[in-house]
């Protein structure tokens, strides 16, 4: 018997997804996994890959003791994960919420019209470039586009709303985006303490009466974990010849 570590660390997207799913659901079956810690250091994703890895830990949570401890960032997406779990912790130096969604696309049409360069474009569906680079959105358009990101962003935020028991009226007022400290997430209700992984392994682990703990935290893929390696090495060269 034991509680389980989970490090969640940057962007969630598909591949991180891929990646601990398989963990996940070892956790959720697994009779001996008497709990988890789940600790977030992320800005968020994909709003498809979140909204799958919330669901999973969400079952979790619904077996067995969830912790959340953001070290770093908890922020967008990452701050939903967070969500599933039963409290949810954070570092006195860490960032919590942007609760909102944003997409950001680059317009290359008036560079492209200075430098005498016409895009040529063949479609069927009169929407089917509607995101395109190459033109400016319609004020149509971008009504249609808004009211997707608008129903992913209600999604979130009802997610939110029903985890930390807020009003419509208490969401209305962080549900704007903005990140907070840890104090103002405290006071705001977005977590439910401040502490750091020790203090807060040793509350979960009272309530899972698991004193073992392991880390099932999914290695990175071997070409990741070496560019990584290789960063690092050349950061250390970089500061020595300073």
């Amino acid at each position: 018997m034991y509680t389980a570590i989970l490090n969640l660390n940057g962007t969630i997207n598909r591949g991180m997804l891929n990646s601990y799913m398989p963990a996940l659901k070892y956790i959720e079956k697994k009779n001996k996994v008497k709990g988890l810690l789940l600790v977030i250091n992320s800005g968020g994703g994909d709003a498809n890959s979140t909204e799958i890895l919330y669901n999973q830990l969400s079952k979790i949570s619904e077996k067995k003791p969830v912790y959340a401890l953001i070290e770093g960032v908890g922020a967008s997406g990452a701050y939903w994960l967070a969500c599933s779990a039963e409290k949810i912790f954070a570092m006195r130096t860490s960032i919590v919420g942007s609760i909102g969604v944003i997409s950001m696309s680059p317009d290359f049409s008036e560079f492209l019209e200075n430098i005498g360069i016409k895009m040529r474009i063949n479609k069927i569906g009169k929407y089917k470039d509607m995101n395109s680079p190459f033109r400016n959105m319609t004020d149509e358009e971008n009504k249609i586009y808004t009211g997707i990101m608008n129903d992913i962003y209600l999604a979130f935020r009802e997610e939110v709303k029903k985890r930390r028991n807020f009003t419509d009226e208490k969401m209305d007022d962080i549900a704007t985006g903005l990140v907070f400290s840890a104090e103002q997430a405290k006071e705001n209700g977005l977590i439910d303490g401040i502490g750091n992984i020790d203090n807060v392994l040793d509350q979960l682990k009272e309530k899972t009466l698991a004193d073992p703990v392991k880390n099932l935290t999914p290695k990175r893929p071997f070409l990741s974990r070496v560019m990584s390696m290789s960063m690092e090495a050349f950061t250390n060269i970089i500061d020595n010849i300073r």
